[in-house]
């Protein structure tokens, strides 16, 4: 643990002097964040005459009856909230991508991997060092959407309609969940590449899914409600299981050594 807590030190200190890497960490909740509560606010002003038309609504009895103005303010509201599930699986991917294939464009990979530090404690390090901050800021930029929400709604229906406990739970569970996916990803594909912006964009394909579940939301093919949330914690826990092993597997320090040097 000693190596862990020291080597996440050092990953910490070196993200600290990378300020262009921590303005685009940044930039992207505290857009989607702003943007989501913004185009809350705006549905209850100016309403949209096509949302009743929407998929979603015609599926969904707890939204029959809601006048335009509520109606499009939930819409919005839980679409945008789908969308925080992005910001688990593109800033660690940036940051594991940059902590991996950085190291080894700077030359500083290979005295790290012929120190004594056993394998699974440099991946562990360089794991929590972009798993923690993209937990913690999909956190607070929920916390931020609730309370911007809870300001913006029309009625506290709308509100509950919106943060309801299924959208809770996915953000608390599935947001770590699909972190630690990301990082696991990020880590098998850095270990064989040489530029980080390779690694970072094939990393990012694992944003599709999310995207899909965006669009079949919208149009009414999916309800996210507590069971399908308890259905995909468990999925992307065995897909966790399974992508952490191939990647200690293909991590291969050796052949990094000889390769890079």
């Amino acid at each position: 643990m000693h190596h862990i807590r020291a080597l996440l030190e050092k990953e910490w200190l070196e993200l600290r002097h990378e300020r262009g890497l921590i303005i685009s960490t940044l930039a992207f909740p505290l857009l989607l964040t702003i943007i989501g509560i913004v185009a809350v606010v705006a549905l209850g002003r100016v309403p949209d005459q096509d949302t009743a038309q929407l998929g979603a609504v015609q599926v969904d009895p707890a939204l029959a009856g809601l006048p335009l103005e509520q109606l499009g303010q939930v819409v919005v509201g839980r679409q945008f909230g789908l969308l925080f599930l992005m910001m688990p699986l593109f800033i660690p991917s940036v940051l594991a991508s940059y902590s991996i294939v950085g190291e080894k464009t700077r030359r500083t990979l290979e005295p790290l991997l012929a120190t004594p530090l056993a394998t699974w404690e440099l991946l562990v390090a360089k794991s929590l060092a972009a798993l923690l901050p993209a937990v913690l800021l999909t956190w607070l930029a929920g916390a931020i959407y609730v309370g911007g929400v809870a300001l913006a709604a029309l009625s506290p229906q709308v509100f509950g309609l919106i943060i309801t406990p299924a959208w809770l739970l996915l953000l608390l569970l599935c947001g770590p969940l699909l972190a630690l996916l990301a990082v696991a990803l990020a880590v098998l594909i850095s270990s064989r590449v040489n530029d980080p912006r390779s690694a970072q964009q094939i990393a990012g394909v694992v944003v599709l899914p999310i995207l899909a579940l965006f669009f079949s939301q919208l149009l009414g093919l999916v309800q996210v409600n507590i069971a399908f949330v308890l259905a995909m914690a468990l999925l992307l826990l065995l897909l966790n299981v399974l992508t952490l092993v191939l990647a200690t597997r293909l991590f291969q320090r050796e052949a990094i050594l000889t390769r890079w040097t």
